[in-house]
């Protein structure tokens, strides 16, 4: 079909949809039907969906589809919405129906048919257009030949296939895997302990209780694992693919035969078993290593002989010439014939070697000397002896000009070198064990029936051997002793010697060599070679001149055979590779560089493949006289894990905390057996309820457990006999830690999360169907038609907040989230009335739909009870609080339903009553009877109902607590207690509790705040609650706490960590909702500007933060800026403090900088600083002597406004304040903090905690102890020496990330007091802006100012 290969004249894929209606034909197997209706999550039955699309013509949107992979077929996608926010989606095949030679039908042949959620109409690569469907049989030729279906068939295929947005995939991927992961690691915590030894019970009060409680010492087993480990490692891997492994005290190993990447399961094994010994996988595991050797091709005696044995054949066949070539190369020929030698070497060896003429002749010189072999003899034998070989035969040969040691054992040269004997030669010998007729051998002397071998190797002793068993088959021969002839050493006086050079060396002609008493002549021929001889003979007569021939000698001498020549080889091969992977090679040269080894370590196929091309490029050159290979082609793989006793410690630590919360369960024998089969059955999903409870961890000390005892646990080893269970039983058990309640709240993500990523029948939806789509791509959340201003001013028309008519930015995020359809997102920086705009989006919501149902949910309990405080009382507003108590502050507590259904329950007038009193409905009671008429008339009927509200009798409860509730309309509790079961009975309770069907949780309206800090599993479960959502955060504070170590730890538990392999540090630190704040259109995006909360020179310090943000196009801007100033602490607005102390304070100072320069201390891996704390001390000291400070303290009665708080960005600083403040505190009053707060020095009311803590939270005065500064100590021999810390950024740790430092400065709404060394955080710029406005003074001049 060529004309639907020709593209289309317009390009335009968005141009709308035209009147025109096409006639799509769409043909379908016979099992369409059947196999459509067994889908479940298609709500239309088949029939349904034909009538559909045969009845009416419907708008369509067509996307091509990659090919089919079977027959290459182009596929579009074609989507048609069938209302109710459905839609149906099939893939389909151009099909093509040849009618005749001039006709052909086409149609679309249908492979997959589903329904799918349909919110927005697809824009990206789709083409729109208006259609009528008509079904046809698939073997009928049926079709249509309409000219609009080609043009819209050739549109479709011009256009690009659609992306898959690849982040918002791999988001969605990654949080599903997270929350599956957590739960992993959680049931890794639950380790099996042996019990090694228990102790009896005993009781003892701890301190801080009244009671005395039974406690239980038992004592586990965490030795011994070495060996397992070792056994582990053999169950993990094969051992016929190890080369080696083993584990020591500090080391454990494995090294493959060849190249093996460990999958991401394999890699998370190995270092769950390396975690048993405290081992942690080296930074450089695994490292891949492929090594080698290069050889030098002639640098040894059997490859020489081959060339000689070639040269002397070709002089042989072409020249008919005898010649031998020995050893070192030297040349028994004719000199006549030499050039026919070198015309050989000439034509094919030339690249080679080449011939040396040497004229140099080597003759030895005697001295007359008194030494004696005789003397030696017995000296030599005993020797022998003392080694072992004392078979071995010392005797002198019959001219006494030799020793001769006769031994079974190989005896060096140079054996005898401190006896005075020089080594002559060696003689192997061969015996046949029977006689045999003897015959001449080539190569082998025979003596007798004896044959042997001078000087032999081991190599020549053993060919030797192997050529008698040949030649004399069915004969064993047997090796005789070794006959070794060594020669007396002429030890002459080294001034004799010394003598002989002077007198006879000649430069150029004689040169005598002391160390072995030889003389080199070198003579341009014989006479001249007499000339010499003659000359040192007159010279020196009695010595003894060597006799010889003058008969210069011919060598062959490779090209290889000079070491500097073949070390300057082997530099250039060492640059040429290094130059192409660089220095990571290592070479070792051997054999007077006759070899070179090499290993080089790689980390991918490709770093391989490109070492091995480099060494084949480097080689190539010398190819003709060296060679190299690979020990293995693919490399080996090895993998080390090394003991760190820090490790170690925080291991014990990482325990402690991992089981601190742990429910701890005792298992038999029995049940331990059983608890393993389940695992290995089901794995993480196990179900396992057996066990007694033992009670609860006090403290772990290394093997020691000490544990407050149920008295379960207590009955069965103090309990009636015939129920007990003796101590020498209950050591053959074993303790476990179980974790129930974190992983409830980990079950509830991973359900929440499936309902986003995998929404179907068995996971369940979403209330909005929309969420997974639009929770990690704003742009697919549907938008309004309505006009924003229309929409404010129906807002003005019905405010609840008054204020919020002068606040255009407040206003505009109420109207935004009044007209969004599925998502509203707001960004509230601090004390810029979050809390204000939440109430007023209840109060215009509940005002337009008394019936509407409402949640409030944040990560945190602090958020959800201060949105509760701002609506506390409001008209329509009926809130309830579900939850834990003891985790809500004070406003939570009012609205809270356990403290309602306890003060229902109690008795009138009883005490429980009486603390459960602080309720809603009890505040309810009360408004009505202030609002009870007042008029004369009514007097006495008002004062009999007042008295009937004031006993608050069953029947007044029990109506007012009904009528309450049934006009709730504002749930309130924190992400994760939402999908507690809690929750959701009281959801059915509230608004289901007439009706006997159960159902999920739903409301009109989800309001999360403190959002930036959720990741989105925390996210997730309260947003899958709400038709929409409105999300409150601000990306400019604190973001999600995530641990980059952990959260890698966890998807990799999960084999899923390559989808974070490109993250950086920064991506951890961005939260979802900067995500989608970023990313959103601005049409339901808001940012509010105007703060409420603290002094303008305050708010100064942290505007510079927000510069950035084109949506605060005026900056931040000072709500209270008329009034902040005026000197009276009854004005709501005015952030006056009254302080006076020059030159440390003053009135018009409410943002001061003191200048603390001590250098910073290192505690494991945070930090501290003990000048800051003493600076603290002293800048408290001044403040409360300030003039003003008594006024200002008793002006306040509530603690939150006495109370100065104290913000650290570290964990040891805040521990190291706390101790100064409260020196004397013991565990019970940390205990009850509260109760004891003003028990300090200064006697007011501190709250001390880093600033992770204090988000959401505000007081008058803030002191922030920065922590780093530019000098650090450095401990050395016992002493702490400053250093320099200079490495900036880095440097600033923490202080590095600007919503930190934000947090911590907006803490303060009158006084902020930043204690730190200015020079180092002036480093960055925005700090070194917000210190400039700062007053600056520095520590020095503060002790001066202290009364």
């Amino acid at each position: 079909m060529a004309e639907f290969n020709r593209r289309p004249e317009t390009n335009n894929l968005f141009e709308g949809t035209s009147d025109e209606v096409i006639e799509v034909v769409l043909k379908v197997k016979d099992d369409f039907y059947d196999r459509y209706n067994r889908n479940p999550e298609n709500k239309l039955r088949a029939e349904q969906l034909r009538e559909l699309l045969l009845n009416e013509n419907r708008i369509c949107y067509f996307q091509k589809q990659k090919a089919d992979d079977h027959n290459n077929r182009s596929r579009h996608k074609i989507i048609v919405p069938v209302g109710n926010e459905r839609a149906v989606e099939f893939i389909a095949s151009l099909w093509t129906d040849k009618i005749d030679t001039f006709t052909e039908l086409y149609s679309y042949r249908v492979a997959k048919f589903k329904e799918i959620g349909f919110f927005n109409e697809p824009t990206k690569n789709t083409t729109q257009r208006n259609c009528l469907f008509r079904f046809a049989e698939i073997d009928k030729k049926e079709g249509t030949s309409a000219n609009n279906f080609k043009e819209l068939y050739k549109t479709v295929e011009s256009s690009e296939i659609p992306l898959v947005d690849i982040n918002k995939d791999k988001d969605r991927q990654i949080w599903e895997k997270y929350v599956v992961a957590l739960k992993k690691l959680v049931k890794q915590k639950e380790q099996v302990w042996k019990i090694q030894n228990i102790k009896m019970p005993y009781a003892e009060t701890r301190q801080g209780e009244t009671e005395r409680a039974n406690y239980i010492d038992i004592f586990i087993n965490e030795t011994e694992l070495r060996e397992q480990l070792e056994n582990d490692i053999l169950e993990l891997f094969n051992e016929s693919e190890l080369e080696d492994y083993g584990v020591s005290e500090n080391k454990a190993f494995i090294e493959f035969k060849s190249y093996r990447a460990l999958g991401q399961e394999e890699l998370s094994q190995l270092k769950e078993l390396g975690d048993e010994l405290f081992f942690e996988l080296s930074i450089n595991s695994p490292f891949h290593t492929i090594s080698g050797k290069i050889e030098f091709k002639y640098s040894d005696n059997v490859s020489k002989e081959d060339i000689f044995s070639e040269i002397l054949d070709k002089l042989q066949n072409e020249y008919e010439l005898e010649a031998s070539i020995n050893n070192n190369g030297y040349i028994d020929l004719n000199e006549n014939d030499i050039p026919h030698l070198q015309k050989i070497i000439s034509d094919h060896y030339s690249h080679i070697f080449s011939i040396h003429k040497d004229n140099v002749i080597h003759l030895k010189i005697g001295f007359t000397t008194g030494n004696e072999l005789q003397k030696v003899k017995q000296t030599i034998k005993d020797k022998l002896n003392t080694e072992g070989l004392d078979r071995a035969t010392v005797s002198l040969t019959q001219d006494n000009k030799h020793l001769l040691v006769e031994v079974g054992a190989f005896v060096p040269r140079n054996k005898f070198d401190s006896e005075g004997l020089s080594f002559v030669e060696s003689i192997s010998r061969f015996q046949p064990t029977k006689p045999i007729k003897t015959k001449p051998i080539d190569g082998i002397e025979l003596i007798g029936n004896t044959y042997q071998i001078k000087n032999a190797s081991k190599d020549q002793v053993d060919n030797a051997m192997a050529l008698l068993q040949q030649i004399f088959s069915g004969v064993s021969f047997r090796r005789l002793p070794t006959q070794y002839f060594f020669k007396a050493n002429e030890k002459v006086n080294p001034e004799t010697l010394r003598n002989f050079k002077t007198i006879t060396d000649l430069q150029g002609k004689t040169e005598f060599i002391l160390a072995n008493s030889t003389l080199k002549i070198s003579a341009e021929n014989k006479t001249d070679f007499d000339k010499q001889l003659k000359r040192i003979n007159d010279l020196v007569p009695t010595a003894t001149i060597e006799k010889k021939e003058f008969n210069p000698t011919y060598q062959i001498l490779f090209s290889t055979d000079v070491e500097s020549k073949r070390q300057s080889v082997i530099n250039k091969i060492q640059n040429e590779i290094r130059k192409v992977v660089g220095k990571s090679v290592d070479f070792d040269v051997v054999k007077n560089h006759s070899r070179i080894l090499f290993s080089y370590q790689f980390k991918t196929d490709d770093e391989r493949e490109l070492f091995k091309q480099a060494v084949n490029t480097a080689c190539s050159e010398h190819r003709l006289f060296l060679n190299y290979s690979f020990e293995n082609p693919l490399g080996r793989t090895t993998y080390e894990l090394f003991k760190n006793e820090t490790l170690e410690l925080e291991k014990e630590k990482e325990v402690r905390r991992n089981i601190s919360q742990a429910t701890f369960i005792y298992l038999t024998p029995e049940q331990r057996k059983s608890l393993s089969e389940k695992i290995e059955q089901f794995g993480e999903e196990a179900f396992f309820k057996d066990g007694i409870v033992i009670g609860k961890l006090i403290r772990k000390e290394n093997d020691k457990l000490k544990f407050k005892i149920t008295d379960a646990f207590d009955e069965i080893i103090n309990g009636r006999f015939e129920d007990r269970i003796e101590l020498s039983e209950l050591k053959k058990g074993f303790i476990k830690p179980i974790f129930p309640g974190e992983l409830t709240n980990i079950g509830r993500m991973i359900r929440a999360m499936k309902k986003v990523t995998e929404p179907n029948i068995k996971n369940g939806f979403p209330v909005n169907q929309n969420l997974p789509n639009f929770l990690f791509d704003p742009n697919e959340a549907r938008q309004s038609s309505t006009d924003l201003e229309e929409e404010k001013q129906k807002v003005v028309q019905n405010l609840n907040e008054p204020l919020l008519k002068d606040q255009p930015k407040q206003l505009e995020a109420v109207a935004k989230t009044l007209l969004a359809i599925d998502l509203a997102l707001i960004q509230g920086p601090p004390g810029t009335g979050k809390t204000t705009v939440i109430a007023e989006i209840i109060w215009q919501t509940l005002s337009r739909d008394p019936k509407a149902k409402l949640l409030i949910t944040s990560q945190t309990n602090l958020a959800v009870d201060n949105a509760l405080e701002r609506i506390n009382g409001k008209k329509l507003v009926r809130p309830i609080r579900v939850g834990n108590i003891d985790k809500f502050e004070d406003e939570g507590k009012v609205y809270s339903n356990d403290r309602i259904k306890n003060w229902i329950q109690a008795k009138t007038g009883s005490k429980e009553e009486s603390q459960n009193s602080d309720n809603a409905v009890c505040q309810w009671i009360e408004n009505v009877k202030e609002k009870c008429s007042k008029e004369e008339k009514y007097a006495k009927a008002v004062s009999k109902w007042k008295k009937g509200l004031d006993q608050k009798d069953v029947l007044i409860k029990s109506t007012f607590s009904t009528a309450y509730y049934e006009y709730v309309n504002v749930f309130a509790a924190s992400c994760s207690e939402c999908g507690s079961r809690n929750f959701s009975d009281t959801y059915q309770m509230t608004f289901n509790q007439n009706s006997e069907r159960k159902s999920e949780p739903e409301f009109d309206l989800v309001i999360m705040d403190e959002a930036s800090k959720a990741t989105p599993p925390e996210l997730v479960l309260p947003l899958t609650l709400g038709k929409k959502v409105v999300i409150i955060g601000d990306h400019k504070q604190l973001p999600p706490m995530i641990d980059e170590k952990e959260f890698g730890e966890a998807l990799e538990a999960v084999g899923a960590k390559k989808l974070i392999e490109d993250w950086t540090k920064d991506d951890y630190k961005v939260s979802q909702f900067e995500k989608l704040f970023k990313n959103a259109p601005k049409n339901f995006v808001a940012s509010l500007d105007t703060q409420f909360r603290m002094h303008e020179q305050i708010m100064n310090c942290i505007s510079e933060f927000y510069s950035d943000q084109e949506e605060l196009e005026n900056g931040l801007i000072c709500g209270i800026k008329g009034e902040m100033n005026i000197p009276d602490f009854n004005v709501k607005a005015s952030r006056w403090h009254g302080l006076s102390s020059v030159p440390f304070i003053e009135p018009r100072h409410h943002a001061i900088w003191v200048n603390v320069e001590t250098p910073e201390d290192k505690v494991g891996t945070s930090y501290e600083n003990e000048g800051e704390i003493k600076a603290i001390q002293t800048v408290l000291r001044a403040l409360t002597k300030a003039d003003g400070f008594e006024q200002y303290q008793k002006h306040f009665k509530k603690d939150e406004d006495r109370e100065i708080g104290i913000i650290t960005y570290y964990m040891p600083q805040m521990q190291s304040i706390r101790k100064v403040m409260y020196p004397l505190f013991s565990k019970n009053e940390w205990r009850n903090f509260e109760q004891h707060k003003f028990e300090n020095e200064f006697q007011i009311p501190f709250r001390i905690n880093t600033v992770d803590r204090f988000q959401g939270m505000e007081r008058n005065i803030i002191i922030v102890s920065t922590v780093r500064s530019n000098k650090q100590y450095k401990e050395e021999r016992g002493k702490k020496i400053p250093i320099d810390n200079n490495k900036y950024p880095f440097a600033l740790g923490f202080a590095r990330e600007l919503q930190r430092i934000n947090v911590g400065f907006s803490r303060a709404k009158r006084l902020l007091i930043v204690v730190g060394n200015e020079k180092h955080f002036s480093h960055k710029p925005e700090y070194q802006q917000a210190i400039q406005k700062m007053h600056r003074i520095d520590i020095a001049q503060i002790p001066n100012l202290i009364k």
